[in-house]
């Protein structure tokens, strides 16, 4: 591996800009993730209603 000054200020901007490409990806699949486990939770609500009314329920514990 090289050792000169040019090349090792190369590599690093280079894992910078792959770490953040990797982190911006990670971050996109990570909020997809949650927006479908959102839409599954409510697509298992709609489809079993008896699951809904304790939760209704809990909930108006704290909002009244």
């Amino acid at each position: 591996m090289p050792t000169d000054p040019l090349t090792l200020m190369g590599f690093g901007i280079g894992a910078v800009v792959i770490a953040w490409l990797v982190f911006s990806v990670v971050k996109k699949v990570v909020g997809i993730a949650i927006v479908l486990a959102l839409a599954a939770g409510a697509w298992f609500l709609y489809a079993n209603p008896q699951y809904l009314a304790p939760i209704v329920a809990y909930v108006r514990q704290f909002t009244g």
